[in-house]
């Protein structure tokens, strides 16, 4: 098997190297949901990802749920590490909380760890405002972005995601590429599959509920595969 580059690592880390200039590519896309949420989960709730390269699990993604009188605290934790022996030649560690407030996004917290590079975001709800103050970007924003979490599948059904490693904001390219049955979980479902472009393409797929169970991309030649576990 061929072996993946730190940088081409870097890279390939969901979809925080997006860039494209906007637009609808697919007549089927949703329009916009204005950052809100369209699959509220039950409290207790986890979206448990293996993280697949060229089929060897080399990491997780684990998204944890708490609902409670109309709010949802969402957190994700990522680590993906990559050895060849006993050397570690890659690592990384995310870990970010976001608070949904009837619907709407109040908070976001992220801190990442990017081969001894150190990125973090802070995002609050200020009047009509999302105020930020990230590693790649700071100030006010409008409040119906969706961050880049991917669990929220507001975020394939608008034109820019806020990064939730850098504050960064990116323009998206999207398209819906139609209905699949796919395994997840452990059984076959029925799921929307869309795509994201740019330098990176990144598809997605989220369940009859809006409910996000796969992902996949190509980086120099090798597979990356979510798996929910």
């Amino acid at each position: 098997m061929k072996a993946l580059t730190p940088k081409a690592m870097l890279m390939s880390i969901g979809l925080v190297g997006l860039t494209a200039m906007p637009y609808y590519a697919s007549a089927n896309v949703a329009e916009p949901a204005n950052g809100t949420l369209r699959w509220t989960p039950q409290d207790g709730e986890q979206l448990r990802f293996s993280v697949l390269r060229d089929g060897d699990e080399f990491g997780e993604h684990i998204v944890r749920f708490e609902v409670e009188d109309g709010e949802v605290r969402v957190e994700s934790d990522i680590e993906l590490e990559v050895k060849f022996g006993p050397i570690r030649v890659f690592h990384y560690l995310h870990d970010s909380e976001e608070v949904w407030q009837n619907g709407q996004l109040v908070f976001l917290e992220g801190e990442t760890k990017k081969e001894g590079d150190d990125y973090t975001v802070v995002a609050e709800r200020a009047g009509d405002a999302l105020n930020v103050n990230g590693t790649l970007f700071s100030g006010d924003i409008a409040p119906t972005i969706t961050p880049s979490s991917h669990w929220n599948i507001s975020q394939v059904m608008g034109e820019r995601i806020l990064s939730t490693e850098s504050g960064e904001i990116l323009d998206i390219q999207v398209s819906h590429l139609g209905e699949e049955t796919i395994e997840a979980g452990g059984q076959s479902i029925t799921a929307q599959r869309y795509r994201l472009v740019s330098d990176l393409t990144v598809d997605l797929w989220y369940d009859e509920a809006g409910r996000w169970v796969k992902c996949e991309f190509d980086a120099r030649g090798q597979t990356i595969e979510y798996v929910l576990r």
